[in-house]
């Protein structure tokens, strides 16, 4: 926590630093700015560091502290049933002159997951299949930091920028099964962007990425424990690592490049495509570092964006694409005693492949001191999930459609209310699952439940209210509230939200 105010203080200090170059900026433009969908469908091009030079028209910084409960009985059961959480962050940019842009985001998260079953690790995206498990579970406590930073400097016809970025988090529960989690993550962006005869920019990037996770479970109770499972896949365990194993340590690197193309003057057309390469070592620190599995992924993406604008309207297509290959090799070993492990071989069973496609368009208009925004989308995202030996298999076919509306009003200079409405479409058109049905009847059933869910068509709903006025203490004040309904066929999953903070 003293990190994070401490960075928070400072971002203070930068934003008066700047004040007097933002004397001509109201605020009212500025939040207007903050909204706005075109500025978050262009986010895409932000990607580059480089490109955030020229990314917004006027510098911002903003506090806030938040809470959020979230109730998701429908929901996979390693992510748990529902979060409760609260939090404070800090963001801020500056335009320090036209050739110059810094940014910085701080943030702290403090709650717990409900009823995480099936898992005893954080981040499940990253590291699964391979979770250590078992059916007890329970509430699972956490904390977040989170700090990440920028600079984008213009040099002639070229613009260079860095990024970086540092995560971390502790995970726990104080009943047994007792899991103690602490994750790290730490990465670095490198791009640069050209201006090509007048009209148009060229860019490139890189970024790395490390991360580590430390796991350690053990127990108070003298009446026994459940069993620990070496989880590999689609209710798969590896039967020698598990019941035994109580510490882990994963360590993984992602490599990222891309390129990318827009318009130089107010980026009403762009296209960026990318590609990211992540590996991840699961290691058992029991047994001198031991090479459990590892997980090789491969990831393509793209986006693409149009903006038209004519007087008061402005309209537009977009389109973002990604393909997704996740492969699970585990090594095999022969168990020369209890505490010796000979690697034999390895044999790569677990495969997850996924293609997503969303189509978006935008309509916005503005009348005097209000403005209104339409953003409808159609989606379709494919996903095969298998295990070889024995076979397991989910595949899954759905379409999302949906749309988004704004709705901005600027009362007096100090005074705005912005309103946004969702509703959307989850309709699953193909889906075909096999499972193997061999092993323990509560795996099995854990099987069965989380495919009743991702098999699931549902319709959601979703309100989002911010007032933003002038009081005493903080000029630029605003307090804002969230819900989003989603609806199932016998149940629903309902989320609420709240922030305070301001905006200079």
């Amino acid at each position: 926590m003293k990190y994070f105010l401490s960075l928070s203080t400072l971002f203070l200090f930068l934003s008066g630093t700047y004040l007097h170059a933002q004397t001509n900026d109201t605020i009212v433009e500025k939040i207007r700015e903050e909204y706005s969908y075109e500025r978050l469908l262009k986010k895409e091009i932000t990607v580059n560091p480089a490109s955030m030079q020229g990314a917004r028209k006027y510098s911002i910084t903003t506090m806030a502290l938040f809470t959020q409960n979230n109730d998701t009985p429908n929901e996979i059961q390693q992510k748990g049933k529902g979060k409760n959480l609260w939090g404070a962050e800090a963001r801020t940019l500056q335009i320090i002159d036209p050739k110059t842009t810094v940014w910085g985001n701080a943030s702290y998260t403090q709650g717990k997951n409900k009823q995480v079953l099936w898992n005893e690790n954080s981040d499940y995206d990253i590291i699964y299949p391979f979770v250590a498990a078992d059916s007890v579970g329970g509430d699972m406590k956490f904390e977040n930091y989170a700090f990440s930073g920028g600079y984008s400097k213009k040099l002639n016809s070229f613009t260079i920028g860095v990024a970086g970025s540092y995560k971390a988090s502790l995970s726990y529960r104080d009943v047994d099964p007792r899991p103690k989690n602490t994750t790290a993550s730490f990465s670095l962006a490198l791009g640069a962007d050209k201006l090509m005869f007048g009209k148009f920019r060229i860019g490139a990037f890189a970024d790395a990425e490390k991360y580590t996770q430390k796991h350690y479970l053990s127990f108070v109770s003298n009446q026994g424990f459940p069993m620990i499972y070496n989880m590999s896949g689609l209710g798969n365990y590896n039967e020698l690592l598990s019941g035994k194993l109580r510490q882990a340590y994963y360590e993984g690197w992602s490599y990222e490049v891309g390129l990318q193309v827009f318009e130089a003057e107010s980026r009403n057309w762009y296209f960026n495509v990318g590609f990211k390469k992540f590996n991840l070592d699961k290691l058992l620190t029991e047994y001198m570092d031991l090479n459990a599995s590892r997980i090789d992924e491969q990831q393509f993406n793209f986006s693409l964006g149009k903006l038209f604008t004519t007087n008061k309207i402005s309209w537009g297509l977009f389109i973002d694409g990604n393909h997704t290959m996740r492969k699970g090799t585990e090594n095999l070993f022969l168990n020369d005693n209890s505490r010796n492990y000979i690697q034999i071989g390895s044999v790569e069973k677990y495969n997850h492949e996924s293609t997503n496609m969303i189509f978006k368009g935008l309509l916005q208009r503005e009348n005097g001191n209000v403005k209104s925004s339409l953003l409808p989308y159609f989606g379709l995202i494919q996903g095969k999930e298998k295990y070889a030996n024995p076979l397991s298999v989910i595949e899954l076919n759905k379409i999302v459609y949906g749309a988004d509306y704004q709705w901005f009003k600027t009362f007096d200079p100090d005074l705005a209310l912005s309103v946004s409405l969702g509703f959307s479409v989850t309709d699953v058109y193909r889906k075909n699952a096999v499972f193997n049905n061999s092993g323990k009847p509560s795996i099995n059933q854990m099987l069965q439940d989380n495919y009743r869910y991702q098999s699931s068509d549902f319709w959601q709903a979703k309100l989002d209210i911010n007032f933003h006025f002038s009081f005493p203490v903080i000029k630029n004040a605003y307090v804002g509230g969230k819900m989003m309904y989603s609806n199932f066929q016998n149940s629903s999953n309902v989320l609420f939200a709240a922030t305070i903070g301001g905006i200079f």
